[in-house]
């Protein structure tokens, strides 16, 4: 059951997040001037930015295509994945966006720290969903996202992006990540939208 009667889930995942301190909204990539120029700028390297992936900026989540033409659950994921951003966001100022930006020439980026932390909400949900079988497919997944384009050869080499998460769902296998903060509120939530 929802919190509210007609509250979708990716609504109520809005919810709950500003009530556990990391108000979020929704805006859309085309309607924004700079997420457009950003857009251009990153073509070259990342083709999909403005048409597959979702973007945080401060308190704004900025979505690839308009509401209605994504499935609420989807969007629900990502605002459970950007809520953990958020959470750094607040809890780090600058240094999170600096850090995130920074590219290292060898090894994990700064970037694949906060990604690990993000994505560790997918691999959360994965075990809640599917147990061992859909915690394993999605670890293989995100190791293919993380040594990959899409962000930029965060993790260099699929053993590296393998390395980086395996720590994350052996700690989802035992149980403990689930009671840290913030993927306990989160895990609260995404049960209490059903």
């Amino acid at each position: 059951m929802c919190y509210r009667e007609g509250m979708g889930r990716a609504e109520h995942m809005l919810h709950q997040a500003a009530r556990h301190g990391a108000p979020l909204r929704l805006g859309y990539k085309l309607e924004h001037r700079w997420t457009r120029l950003v857009g251009r700028l990153l073509r070259p390297i990342l083709p999909e930015f403005m048409d597959r992936t979702a973007t945080v900026v401060g308190g704004v989540i900025y979505l690839p295509l308009r509401r209605g033409a994504l499935p609420d659950d989807l969007i629900a994921r990502v605002v459970a994945h950007e809520w953990v951003h958020r959470r750094d966001m607040l809890a780090f100022g600058p240094l999170f966006y600096l850090s995130y930006a920074l590219l290292l020439p060898v090894g994990w980026t700064a970037r694949a720290h906060w990604e690990r932390r993000a994505y560790a909400v997918e691999l959360m949900l994965a075990w809640e969903e599917g147990g061992e079988q859909r915690l394993a497919a999605t670890e293989a997944e995100l190791v293919t996202f993380f040594a990959g384009s899409s962000y930029l050869w965060m993790c260099p080499g699929r053993r590296r992006a393998q390395r980086c998460l395996a720590p994350v769902s052996q700690q989802i296998r035992a149980g403990t990540l689930q009671e840290t903060i913030p993927y306990r509120h989160i895990l609260a939530a995404w049960r209490g939208s059903r």
